[in-house]
């Protein structure tokens, strides 16, 4: 698969480059990243190195993985990553700690599901590690319904399967943009 770049409002996501390896390798030392994450820990350059020289090309090449580099519209620096796991049908992301609380997640969000579903892809899940209150927020307000708690999809960097929070969104169910309207299953587990 040919990478694509998606354009919303405010930023620009596109194909991670060689030029933010040192923005990727300082985001990645948020002891937030060593709690909630599976990238490796520490997290040095060469995994950085690594993930936009191998796996991200890789992964848009096989279809595997579609990943995303988050930057604002008039600027181009790297602000985080989001990412879509074809195998899975599930959400990665992470943001950069200068970045947080802007909505740039959000949005960003909103527009790689937008592209799963126009790709034919009937849902979308989503999962974070139990305590993760950030990530559930954002999933709540994507439109996400909990489904749950059980182990992890994803192993963990010690092989492990920890707890995680579980949601789900089909595209039958999806809000329309703009809508505050949440789709429950479950109770959210958040104040």
């Amino acid at each position: 698969m040919t990478p694509v770049v998606l354009r919303t409002d405010r930023l620009v996501l596109d194909q991670p480059l060689e030029e933010d390896v040192d923005d990727i390798v300082r985001y990645c030392q948020d002891p937030l990243f060593e709690r909630y994450l599976t990238v490796p820990w520490p997290y040095g350059r060469a995994d950085a190195e690594s993930f936009v020289r191998e796996f991200v090309p890789q992964g848009w090449m096989d279809g595997r993985e579609c990943t995303w580099a988050l930057r604002l519209r008039d600027e181009g620096a790297l602000l985080g990553v989001v990412a879509f796991r074809s195998e899975r049908s599930d959400l990665g992301y992470w943001l950069g700690a200068p970045f947080r609380g802007r909505g740039y997640m959000s949005e960003a969000v909103a527009a790689v599901v937008d592209f799963a579903f126009q790709s034919g892809v009937p849902l979308v899940r989503w999962e974070c590690l139990v305590g993760n209150t950030a990530s559930a927020t954002l999933a709540r307000k994507a439109g996400f319904a909990f489904t749950g708690e059980a182990p992890s999809s994803v192993p963990y960097r010690d092989g492990s399967f920890p707890a995680s929070w579980h949601g789900v969104l089909h595209a039958s169910q999806q809000r329309p943009a703009g809508s505050s309207q949440l789709r429950q299953s479950l109770q959210w587990p958040l104040p």
